[in-house]
């Protein structure tokens, strides 16, 4: 089925996680609360205001936080969705993206920034307190990223009883010193709006992909529009806004094209053929941005030569035709080319279901070459969890719905490993139960030799649900033998992974919704061949009495053995993770992550596209554990977070169903950012090791002896200690180790 209005309902679910956060510096904000009443309207731009709301620049900075395996990283909301209606302190997250590489060495994309540390700062001119901001004039260069969503919401047109179906296209640069990665610069572009205030949509769109240079492509129709009907944009076409040349006017997209048509190029104009949402080659690769689209009679399109598009069917050997849009990577697996590209197919043996994924080189120009087609097996083996997944006939659904037009980018995911092997993932719907909202599924990885034309294809099963449905794989962690944290038993908090899992896959018909809908996002995979996702899951937790399975959705990453070829699985996000915001001087509780909407996969969850195909700031992480941080470049998250405004400890939307409709707290659907708070390799970790808060302390030498030798954490297991490889050289247990923190708890360096 194809909707061309459809958005995904954000919904609030319960779970308890710590983050380790400390004080107030800088950017996410709340209002001034100014009008008295709950806590609407809020500080969400306009998409129709000009100045800030069209370009603004400021400061975010990231919190530490830590993952059910004590890995360290950094969270923060980059950009917040624009403010459409009334009812709501802000539009609804369509899909989210990241550039699929960073430029390093690079100037700042603005000159300067805005900053605040306390509550009511921020950006808007009517909703926050601007006397609260500083401005921030970085030196040097930087490393840059680009980060896109796509916003929906509904607004009533002028004299009128009907409502226009709004999209925004918000997309940002964001630059970070190398030496500082905490700290985050970012330039936030209303790159495109389908209709006028008050009037009628023009146009709907689809989130595409977006570059470090900020290059933002997209697709758009005329599907459904209110009009006015001389403006609906005509056919299928693919737009590319330059956010550096974005000014402060109106960029909107109808039948003439774009309002600011200087920086919008119009690549595919007004075509009769259907198309899907199309990923990019970035320009720091090809030298300009490059559009990768796929129509509906089995061509690629690559933007060949500059705004124009050629069609190839080289890039699915042995196939009946594709589904949904490509996927693109920065890993090399053939010569003569700068990156891979990935698409769901339909072999030419097979029974006529998406049964296999296709993965081609991609040259300078985006045409495609060297191309191989990997047909799913009848089952696939888990090594790290004994047994077979049958897939029964299944296949690959992740293109049903609205997600071909609307996006995600793209629903296979395509890497390289350290070894030089290629990876290959997407996620596998069983033969049992047919339909998109299918919700036994698994999330299969195919390894092979790109050396070597022909070389044997081998199968892992990275999660999965049982095939009945009741079970699933098991998720580790440091939370002791009952595998429940808080409770403080035998094992938890003392660094070292627990035999006992802390929860499980699960069906999303197990959780007390009872919603139908896969159970498994798309996977991405990083520098290391980890692959992230987000899935429903069963977690472990006391309820006073008890241990009780909890049923949410969350964050996971799915840790590579390359030896193996197997996967463990860490939770690494999860709704009700609590955050102090490090710019609002409030915190924010994360409510909502997106995975399945009334009859497939969200648009707003996760996809290849939300995760950086390159390790932190480009460096090289080959000599780290495959579990180390550094291995992410970068990931995006459409969420739903709330502030505790009035700092009473509870975290009450006004907005949401059922909520309290006095609360003077905000909710927001934002980007998150998650990522690597230091370098890989001679850079240590905090001296605070046990995370109380006091250092220089000699408890945290005490606690690193004590973990290191296999003994317990005094904070444990709230906040509890961070992992034994304080230098972060990937090697430990490591008497090294103890020589660094000693050095650098006396002043000294990092060894």
């Amino acid at each position: 089925m194809r909707s061309g209005r459809k958005g995904t309902a954000a919904g609030a679910l319960c779970l308890s996680l710590v983050m380790c956060a400390g004080s107030a510096r800088g950017q996410d904000s709340v209002s001034t609360n100014a009008d008295g009443g709950n806590g609407l309207p809020g500080d969400a731009l306009s998409p129709w205001a000009g100045g800030a709301s069209q370009r603004a620049s400021y400061v975010v900075d990231m919190s530490p936080f830590q993952t059910s395996w004590r890995t360290s990283f950094g969270i923060a909301p980059v950009v917040k969705s624009g403010k459409i209606g009334t009812l709501r302190f802000n539009a609804v997250n369509g899909t989210s993206c990241i550039s699929s590489t960073i430029r390093t060495g690079a100037v700042y994309p603005s000159a300067s920034y805005s900053r605040w540390s306390a509550a009511g700062g921020g950006l808007s001119t009517a909703n926050n307190n601007t006397g609260l901001n500083t401005t921030v004039t970085p030196v040097g260069t930087a490393s840059v990223f680009g980060v896109a969503v796509l916003d929906l919401d509904e607004a009533p047109i002028a004299s009128s009883a009907s409502t226009a179906f709004i999209n925004q296209l918000v997309g940002a640069q964001v630059a970070f010193d190398p030496s500082n990665p905490m700290r985050l610069h970012v330039t936030r572009v209303a790159a495109a709006v389908n209709a006028a205030s008050t009037q009628g949509d023009r146009s709907q769109f689809g989130m595409g992909a977006i570059d470090a240079d900020g290059n933002l492509v997209f697709r758009a129709d005329g599907f459904a529009a209110a009009g006015p009907s001389a403006n609906i944009l005509v056919g299928d076409n693919y737009f590319r806004v330059r956010l550096p040349a974005r000014n402060t006017s109106l960029n909107l997209i109808d039948n003439a094209g774009g309002g600011q048509a200087s920086a919008t190029d119009w690549v595919l104009v007004r075509s009769g053929n259907l198309t899907a949402a199309p990923g990019a080659v970035p320009a720091d690769m090809a030298g300009r941005s490059v559009v990768l689209g796929a129509d509906f009679i089995g061509n690629l399109m690559s933007e060949t030569s500059a705004l124009t598009l050629t069609s190839s069917s080289a890039h699915r050997p042995a196939t009946l035709d594709h589904r949904a849009g490509p996927s693109f990577s920065p890993s090399i697996l053939w010569g003569g080319t700068i990156g891979t590209g990935a698409m769901i197919t339909r072999s030419s043996t097979g029974t006529g279901k998406a049964d296999a994924m296709s993965v081609f080189g991609v040259a300078a120009n985006g045409a495609p070459s060297t191309a191989r087609t990997l047909v799913l097996p009848a089952s696939v083996t888990d090594e790290c969890d004994a047994g077979a997944w049958s897939i029964s006939g299944g296949d690959l659904r992740q293109y049903d719905s609205q997600m071909t037009f609307r996006g995600g980018s793209g629903p296979i995911a395509v890497g390289k490993d350290f070894q030089g092997r290629a990876l290959v993932a997407g996620t596998v719907y069983h033969g049992s139960l047919p339909g998109s909202n299918a919700g036994i599924n698994a999330i299969v990885a195919g390894r092979f030799d790109p050396a070597n034309a022909g070389s044997a294809v081998t199968w892992t099963n990275v999660a999965w649900v049982s095939t009945d449905g009741s079970g699933g794989k098991a998720i580790l962690g440091d939370y002791g033998a009952d595998g429940a944290p808080g409770t403080a038993d035998a094992g938890e908090g003392d660094g070292i992974l627990d035999a006992t899992p802390i929860g499980r896959i699960a069906a999303l018909s197990q959780g007390p919704t009872g919603y139908q809908g896969p159970s498994l996002s798309a996977p991405a995979f990083d520098a290391a061949g980890n692959v992230w996702f987000i899935a429903s899951v069963a977690v472990k937790r006391f309820n006073g009495t008890g241990v009780v399975d909890v049923y949410e959705t969350a964050l996971l990453r799915a840790v590579y053995n390359p030896q193996s070829f197997c996967y463990a699985l860490e939770l690494v996000l999860e709704p009700g993770a609590v955050v102090a915001g490090q710019n609002s001087a409030r915190n924010y509780r994360v409510d909502w992550l997106g995975l399945a909407d009334s009859d497939s996969v969200s648009s707003a969850s996760l996809w290849s596209g939300s995760v950086m195909g390159q390790a932190w700031n480009n460096a090289d992480t080959s000599f780290l554990e495959p579990r180390a941080p550094q291995h992410l470049g970068g990931l995006v998250l459409s969420a739903r977070i709330v502030y505790d405004r009035d700092q009473n400890g509870t975290f009450s939307d006004p907005t949401a169903p059922g909520g309290d409709v006095n609360s003077v707290d905000e909710g927001y659907n934002v980007v998150l950012y998650v990522g690597a708070t230091s370098a890989p390799g001679n850079i240590c970790d905090t001296i605070d090791f046990n995370n109380d808060g006091l250092f220089p302390d000699t408890s945290d030498i005490d606690d690193f002896l004590s973990v290191f030798s296999g003994g317990p954490c005094s904070t444990a297991p709230v906040p509890g200690c961070n992992d034994i490889d304080f230098n972060n050289d990937g090697l430990f247990p490591d008497t090294t180790d103890i020589d660094a923190l000693l050095s650098v708890f006396s002043g000294g360096p990092c060894l």
